[in-house]
């Protein structure tokens, strides 16, 4: 649906975690096989006979060499990206923890670092905050998330709060509607709306394939977003909201069960992935970007796809393909979820963009992994850091996640962007800066205003044309 009310975007700000969190390939295989000698494994399950650990001893080496493929393959860096030291191999070893405490202190340290640096970079105070979304799926204690940033930052008690569970990597981009209708119904109001996924509790301490390819993937990571209706905050605003789509295909079986979270047939907790989850997640993409395209497609582009149809349906030639608009016409900017580099890869294909669109999202994966709902808002830092936004600019979010669930925002620039955001700090001092050219445009927006006046006079010279060329006798006998 369109905006009619319109909703800012103030600012963001997504968390980079200590550098001692860093994840090393080297650190997780001496951990994986050198430590597994002495420490022993989590996924060994033997009971002590000789021939049964060193069946149990097979089943683990075959397990780790699995996750070090998917490694290889996920698009992940062998040295970056962050975990908790609660699983992290270099501080756990084979003896990761997942219990409630250590996922309370990897949740409070990413969720609040989020806020923190969003409160100061935007200059609001606490007691500014409105609204609070809060989102996390596995993670939900009680007292919630959203309470845990209630008490932490002192927030007002007439503050809207609410958290939201369960919702997967899509929730990041499709709770903006849900942020969006509370500002509808609270104007003049600042929301926040915070995205994690806390990866303690996620962690798989089985032997399912199925189940083990998100330890591999998924990452510690957290963002703030600070959104807005206020008319006073308009001048200070990044961007504006103008569409917001949301599908979910849970009435199908095959799309409710290819993510889930729950125990495996040995009663061990972790998140299924199913074979059918690209077709799915396809699927659900799909419908969506026929919502949104009629709203940003160009009049060529859509002169394109009716021709099409016509051919298809109305003329029934033969061989005929169905059309597929490039959104790159049409959208300067993707915000894509980074789930990993296969997903990365069919989403490019259906929205018929290239590598210099997908270059952001492989840059989230890269430097800080599947960070779930916040993997967009992190392409969105990488964007604003290395690259840059024009004022007018569309800029195109995307969410995929259990479900199935897919989401699609399209944001509009309100003003050139030029923020290098302390996660992408490291990236733009080593050069990885691809500077759109001439970023402030001045002379674009002055040629479009000059274009709307010249138009405005030509419509004003036909209309005065028109008037001389009404005989003045009919001018007569109206009066």
């Amino acid at each position: 649906m369109a905006t009619s009310n319109p909703v800012y975007l103030l600012d963001s700000y997504v968390y980079k975690p200590p550098e001692e969190l860093v994840v090393s390939f080297h650190d997780v295989d001496e951990a994986w096989n050198a430590k597994r000698r002495e420490q022993g494994s989590i996924f060994a399950k033997s009971n002590g006979s000789i021939e049964d650990a060193a069946k149990a001893d097979a089943e683990t080496q075959d397990i780790v060499d699995f996750m070090e493929r998917v490694w290889r393959k996920s698009g992940l860096s062998d040295h970056a990206t962050y975990l908790p030291k609660s699983i992290h191999p270099k501080f756990c070893g084979n003896h990761p923890r997942t219990d409630m405490d250590a996922a309370a202190e990897e949740c409070r340290m990413a969720v609040c670092g989020a806020v923190e640096g969003l409160l100061k970079k935007t200059g609001l105070a606490a007691r500014d905050i409105d609204i609070l979304v809060t989102t996390c799926s596995i993670y939900c204690p009680t007292p919630s998330v959203a309470s845990m940033v209630v008490n932490a930052f002192g927030l007002r008690k007439d503050c809207q709060a609410y958290h939201l569970g369960g919702m997967g990597c899509a929730n990041g981009v499709v709770a903006v509607n849900l942020v969006a209708d509370m500002l509808k119904a609270h104007p003049n109001s600042n929301a926040l709306f915070v995205t994690n996924e806390t990866t303690t509790p996620a962690f798989y301490k089985g032997r399912d394939k199925h189940r083990l390819v998100t330890n591999v993937l998924f990452r510690m990571g957290a963002a703030a977003v600070l959104l807005t209706n206020k008319p006073s905050l308009r001048a200070k605003a990044k961007y504006r909201l103008l569409h917001r789509f949301r599908v979910h295909l849970g009435a199908s079986d095959d799309a409710y069960k290819c993510i889930w979270y729950g125990p495996d047939s040995e009663g061990l907790n972790g998140i299924y992935l199913g074979m059918d989850v690209v077709k799915e997640a396809s699927k659900g993409l799909t419908l969506a970007m026929m919502k949104i395209g009629r709203h940003i497609l160009n009049w060529d582009q859509i002169a394109a796809w009716l021709w099409n149809r016509v051919e298809i349906k109305v003329l029934r030639k033969k061989g005929v393909q169905p059309y597929t608009p490039s959104f790159a016409e049409c959208v300067q900017h993707f915000l894509i979820h980074a789930g990993g580099a296969k997903v990365l890869d069919g989403i490019g294909r259906n929205l018929g963009i290239g590598e210099s669109h997908l270059w952001p999202s492989r840059a989230v994966l890269r430097y800080f992994g599947n960070v779930s709902s916040s993997t967009t808002w992190y392409t969105l830092a990488a964007v604003e850091s290395l690259r840059g936004v024009r004022k007018g600019d569309k800029v195109l979010q995307i969410g995929v996640g259990s479900g199935i669930k897919c989401g699609v925002n399209v944001w509009k620039a309100l003003r050139d962007v030029e923020d290098v955001h302390d996660a992408w700090r490291a990236r733009a001092e080593a050069g990885d800066r691809t500077r759109l050219a001439d970023v402030s445009h001045w002379r674009l927006h002055v040629g479009a205003r000059l274009l709307s006046f010249a138009l405005l006079a030509l419509l004003a010279a036909l209309l005065w044309r028109l008037v001389l060329l009404v005989p003045p006798r009919l001018l007569k006998q109206q009066h």
